[in-house]
């Protein structure tokens, strides 16, 4: 089985990819903070059935930092060119399902199909106690502690407000907590990218494609009210809840997994 990383070049700027798999295009879009490895309990099964493509966006994994404006859905494209790929099917991990919407707007006639798990829009009411939390998030972070910041993290993402870090297993954890440090650290002078205009939220109704959302029970209020959204205003939108919070390729890959064929095959 073919599984390779390579840097493609943008702007002088070396951005890092993976392939593994053959067939039918799959690009991975990994949620913020997170690189290659969140998608580590998916990936292989994955690429039994299809050519299975990851991106580390800036900030995050081996791709290279600098100052530039960018967007996250342009670097998709500079790599979809570079891959010389004419349909690609997108599975976007909470803000990268984010950016898999905003590239289908942008260029639908590259785009198959949306397979999004645990997204939410931007002008949301963000749901009170991820505001609490994020808030001691910063303050550990922008104190240098990046033990306590990406412990925090955890709890935020991996385990939710329902449960601890004591009933999920010790290397879905750990792993995860490694993630989060790297990727802190190579994102200590994060840039935020610039979106499209209009927002996503004001352009979901010009979207034709089939989108299918994967969204955990023990997730915030936010993911569940822009569910709604997502609900109201795209044609073709299904989706399922299932038991976990918002980190579901760690938490219930088999679900992932299974899922993400019946929706592309």
């Amino acid at each position: 089985m073919k599984n390779d990383t390579f840097f493609y070049g943008k702007n002088g700027l070396k951005l890092h990819y993976k392939i593994s798999g053959e067939g039918k295009p799959v690009i991975l879009l990994n949620s913020a903070f997170a690189d290659l490895r969140v998608w580590s309990k998916v990936e292989e099964s994955l690429s039994q059935k299809f050519k299975v493509i990851q991106l580390d966006f800036r900030y995050s994994g081996e791709t290279e930092n600098d100052d530039s404006e960018y967007s996250l859905f342009e670097d998709l494209d500079g790599l979809i060119n570079e891959l010389e790929l004419s349909h690609v099917n997108l599975i976007g991990l909470s803000a990268g399902g984010h950016t898999a919407l905003e590239y289908a707007i942008s260029y639908p006639s590259k785009v198959d199909k949306i397979f999004m798990i645990s997204s939410g829009l931007f002008g949301v009411e963000e749901d009170h106690r991820k505001v609490e939390r994020m808030k001691s998030f910063q303050s550990a972070l922008y104190s240098g502690d990046v033990e306590e910041a990406a412990r925090i993290w955890t709890k935020l993402w991996l385990c939710g407000e329902s449960r601890e870090e004591e009933n999920l297993s010790l290397d879905k954890v750990l792993l995860f907590k490694e993630i989060t440090k790297h990727n802190l650290l190579k994102g200590i002078n994060f840039k935020m990218p610039k979106f499209i205009e209009p927002p996503v939220n004001e352009s979901l109704s010009a979207l034709e494609k089939e989108v299918f959302h994967l969204i955990g029970s023990y997730d915030y209020n936010d993911v569940f009210d822009s569910s709604k959204i997502f609900k109201e205003n795209i044609k073709n939108y299904k989706e399922l809840k299932v038991n976990s919070a918002h980190i579901i390729p760690f938490d219930l890959p088999e679900v992932v997994i299974e899922s993400v064929l019946n929706f592309l095959e």
